[in-house]
């Protein structure tokens, strides 16, 4: 299956990235490529994640994986031949914004 990053999910990688390199470069390395490993795992078996409860009764059906030790959700739907990685959330912050940026990032 192919893999395509919303816009907004590559700024939220970036902006995950640019918060940690300023507190160390090498670990925020290690983690964006972390994430960008588990991505890689989502390409390759899409199914893996569960539909995120947050948003099952939206039209499209997310996918949440936990990702970078369970920090980050990795927000995703299939649709034919293709997976669309909508948000990198952070699984520290208030549940409810996931449905509200989810919402925002579909129109």
């Amino acid at each position: 299956m192919k893999l395509l990053w919303f816009a907004d999910a590559i700024a939220d990688l970036n902006e995950i990235y640019d918060y940690y390199v300023t507190l160390n470069p090498r670990a925020a390395a290690i983690l964006y490529n972390s994430i960008l490993d588990d991505a890689e795992i989502v390409r390759i078996n899409p199914h893996i994640a569960p539909i995120e409860p947050l948003l099952d009764d939206l039209p499209e059906k997310y996918r949440s994986l936990l990702v970078a030790k369970a920090r980050y959700k990795l927000i995703y739907y299939i649709d034919n031949e293709c997976i669309f990685v909508v948000q990198v959330y952070s699984s520290r912050r208030n549940p409810a914004r996931l449905r509200n940026t989810t919402l925002k990032r579909r129109t």
